[in-house]
């Protein structure tokens, strides 16, 4: 677990750091199982910590908060140490709603990863968000051997084409506003060679 300790040691600094940008980048270069594993190791490991367990794998996914020890004070610090790894504000009800760390954990891949969040953004925006956050860690020869900026270069001539030869400079920009997650990476599948 050593994601779920590097979570942990970081959760000490104050809230408002680079942790849980880091978190959420990480998530949002893994899959889907990957981000609720890593997100149920999260909760795990700070369980463990404020309960005194030397392993937080002996944290049982769905055994009950209560039934694990605990009590107000407890409950009141997985929050604030929760709130500082995830960067979200979580309700002080946090373990009555989610009572379990399986469940804790599910709220938190939802508040964090899932798609179509409540804060409208859209959909293709959100990809290029995962893209640029993906690209920030990559190795020169990383970039190098997958060719990523040649075929950037190329999606941006092709769009920019388009709008040029649309008679509507609005089309192209509208169809991407519009465009669903998979409507963008088939796009890019297509035009770039990748299928």
């Amino acid at each position: 677990l050593p994601d779920a300790r590097a979570v942990l040691d970081a959760a000490n600094a104050p809230a408002g750091t680079e942790q849980s940008d880091g978190l959420t980048a990480r998530l949002a270069g893994i899959p889907e199982s990957e981000q609720r594993r890593t997100l149920l190791d999260l909760v795990r490991t700070h369980v463990a910590a404020l309960l005194g367990y030397d392993d937080p794998g002996a944290i049982a996914g769905q055994r009950g908060f209560d039934d694990l020890g605990f009590d107000s004070v407890a409950a009141v610090d997985l929050r604030t140490r929760l709130t500082a790894a995830t960067g979200k504000t979580l309700p002080t009800s946090m373990i009555y709603d989610h009572p379990t760390p399986d469940a804790l954990a599910a709220h938190l891949w939802n508040e964090l990863c899932a798609q179509g969040g409540a804060d409208g953004e859209l959909p293709v925006l959100a990809q290029l968000d995962r893209l640029e956050r993906t690209a920030d860690g990559l190795a020169p020869e990383e970039i190098e051997s997958t060719r990523i900026t040649t075929r950037l270069r190329s999606l941006l001539a092709r769009l920019t084409d388009a709008l040029a030869t649309s008679g509507e400079n609005g089309a192209v920009g509208d169809q991407l506003e519009t465009a669903s997650a998979d409507d963008v990476f088939a796009f890019i599948d297509n035009e770039l060679g990748l299928s």
